[in-house]
């Protein structure tokens, strides 16, 4: 204990550290690698770093550093009585979210405008310098400890909450005269369909001023090529450009996608005005998105200890963030996929908490998985590996209900990879997609080394790859930033299963061989997890594939052309909500796809419910699956946004059993 002699001492000492901290954090969080010149020498490396700070303005820089400061002081204390275990769980998890902040800062994005915060056109890094490796560790010693303070205070509030949750659930039965706002909000995620239906239509109409903005309607490239193919019937594979007659249309792009797009654009037709549909579409999938978000609160109030407030601030959210209009406005199928998938979390959410508190698990639930799961792979192609992936897992690790999760997992499975393309594409004339699409990172890895080592491969590997890829074709277009130029230029389509597979075991076995051209080959999977990109978007109402058709699809509309409200309203916003850094974090790809699973993951270590690591299996398997991609896009990682509220109540899962809960 500190004695009064010695308090001021101490709290001098505490408010010095949180100055230095609070300006070395400030600076770190500012400084960025503009050209490779900035680590040449340390006048340098100063004028540039002065030079990222000034981009704050004086006063924004003094701001920023004083906030950390206070809240590096605030929360200390916390962290310094902590015990030694959540200090070690605090550590190591800001270790990995200051290295996400760092990276985008210290590499280089040669595709992203100056103007675009936190986003800076940077030089090639100097790993061989040690004066980068000096700045790279200040940079995450620095924002990793202030990041550590906050954590362990964090921790140490969820397990009050748990605490004091029990607390208030004892004392219910006392009836309430003066209700706060937080619980007046909470009764419209009761379950009862009429709260629902006003929680569901209010976030609608809190949606609608950004529908307006944002409208008529953006139409992705993907999406017009569906809807060219579905009105036309000129059919082709959009990859290879390679024409397919006798053909009604292609499954590159799902098909289920391509016949509710098509039919609305009919419904547009019929009712006089094209874009009627779209617009029709666009609030429908508003009302379906908005539903699934609600029923995954509901969720949450029946069977978490998460606060009220939270759950209500959950909401208001979701309803005034403007990503989550901006990507209902779209005619694409991660908008049209992304609310299914969200209602079939909470349904594998609400199987996972049966058997960990061995309840039954209904054929009603059983069928909601199945049905979900169906529409979930029928929608993104993606979406049934994922699904069934994380049933595999549930099942390895549940060890109950083998039954009802074994059905959940094999009959959606079934239907989609295996009757689908069997039975029901045939039966519709459809074409299959390019299996080129499956091996996508292969493609892009095994064509670097090729182009590059061409001369010290064995003939056989070169024989194997040759098969597979024409490399001469390839070589002028290849780039580092997408899959798609290697397997446009370089696939050949009279490869077959069998050389796909040869071509499959060299790419493992040349790993070993040339792991870092391996890994320069895909410099986008990082992408994802480290802070950089948001979801604000905007777009035009059509764009691309004119010269297939594409000019046939809403005529009134120039090609790539903005909308009015568009162009004035909508590109500005997005470019402002990048710049300001309060909306550039809310709304940042890494905040969901990174801070959030990993900050449920340590607290639900931290207050030792175990058990409840089994949520985050669909969100470790999403992980995994963004490895696959063939490029990065925020629309590729659009289920961490919408499931933010489940992924946030993951260590709050109330476990009825004995196991242990709250950490001494």
């Amino acid at each position: 204990m500190t004695s009064k002699t010695n308090r001021p001492r101490v709290q001098t000492l505490r408010c010095l550290l949180s100055v230095a901290v609070g300006i070395l954090c400030a600076q770190s969080l500012a400084f960025r690698n503009v050209d490779s010149a900035a680590f040449d020498n340390f006048a340098n490396l100063t004028a540039k770093g002065l030079d990222s700070i000034a981009q704050f303005g004086p006063a924004g820089s003094i701001a920023l550093a004083v906030c950390l400061g206070v809240l590096f002081y605030r929360f200390y204390p916390n962290f310094n009585h902590a015990g030694k275990r959540d200090q070690l769980i605090s550590a190591i998890l800001s270790f990995f979210l200051a290295l996400s902040i760092v990276l985008p800062r210290l590499m280089k994005l040669p595709n992203v405008s100056f103007d675009s915060y936190p986003n800076y056109v940077g030089g090639a890094p100097q790993w061989h310098k040690p004066i980068f490796w000096m700045v790279a560790s200040v940079q995450l010693l620095t924002i990793g400890f202030t990041l550590a303070v906050i954590v362990c205070w964090l921790m140490h509030k969820a397990t009050d909450f748990v605490e004091s949750r029990n607390t208030d659930e004892a004392s219910t039965a006392i009836p309430h005269t003066n209700l706060s706002i937080w619980e007046r909000g909470i009764r419209f995620f009761d379950g009862k369909p009429k709260h629902m239906t006003v929680a569901t239509l209010t976030m609608v109409l809190c949606w609608v001023p950004m529908l307006i903005i944002q409208g008529p309607a953006i139409i992705g490239v993907d999406s017009m090529v569906q809807l060219v193919q579905f009105r036309t019937g000129h059919v082709w594979d959009p990859m290879t450009m390679a024409e397919l007659p006798g053909y009604a249309g292609q499954d590159h792009h799902p098909f289920f996608d391509t016949y509710i797009y098509g039919l609305f654009d009919e419904l547009g037709l019929w009712l006089g005005q094209e874009i009627l549909g779209f617009r029709i579409l666009i609030a429908l999938q508003s009302i379906v998105a908005a539903f699934a978000i609600v029923v995954s609160l509901v969720w949450i109030k029946k069977r978490t200890n998460l606060p009220d407030s939270c759950i209500c601030v959950c909401w208001c959210l979701a309803a005034v963030l403007p990503a989550f209009p901006m990507y209902m406005s779209i005619v694409l199928k991660d908008s049209t996929w992304v609310s299914i998938f969200l209602l079939w979390m909470v349904a594998f959410f609400e199987v996972i908490y049966r058997c960990n508190n061995n309840q039954a698990v209904g054929w009603k639930l059983v069928l909601c998985l199945v049905v979900l799961g169906l529409f979930s792979g029928l929608t993104k192609k993606l979406g049934i590996y994922v699904t069934t992936v994380s049933l595999l897992l549930a099942i390895i690790a549940v060890r109950k209900q083998f039954v009802a999760f074994l059905v959940s997992m094999l009959v959606p499975a079934a239907l989609v990879i295996g009757f689908v393309p069997i039975a029901v594409l045939p039966a519709l004339n459809i074409a299959p997609g390019g299996p080129q699409e499956t091996i996508s990172v292969p493609i892009q890895q095994l064509s670097k080394v090729a182009i590059l080592h061409q001369d010290e491969l064995s003939k056989s590997d070169r024989q194997a790859i040759d098969k597979v890829l024409d490399i001469d074709h390839l070589k002028p277009y290849w780039q580092a930033d997408s899959a798609d130029y290697a397997k446009h230029y370089g696939y050949r389509l009279n490869a077959s299963s069998s050389d796909r597979k040869n071509f499959i075991l060299t790419w493992i076995r040349l790993f070993f061989r040339y792991p870092k051209d391996y890994i320069a080959a895909v410099p986008y999977l990082i992408n994802p997890f480290v802070y950089g990109d948001t979801y604000y978007y905007s777009g035009p109402v059509r764009c691309g594939w004119w010269e297939a058709g594409g000019s046939q699809i809403l005529t009134e509309y120039p090609e790539c052309g903005l909308s009015y409200t568009q162009g004035k309203i909508a590109i500005p916003l997005t470019n402002a909500l990048n710049k300001i850094p309060p909306f550039s974090f809310i709304g940042s790809e890494a905040l969901y796809t990174v801070w959030l699973p990993l900050v449920a993951l340590g607290f639900t270590i931290s207050i030792r419910r175990y058990r409840n690591l089994r949520y985050l299996i669909p969100i470790a398997v999403s992980w995994c699956s963004l490895l696959l991609l063939p490029a990065h896009q925020a629309r590729y990682t659009l289920s961490f946004l919408f499931v933010f509220a489940l992924t946030l109540a993951v260590p709050f899962v109330q476990v009825l059993t004995n196991e242990r809960n709250i950490s001494s």
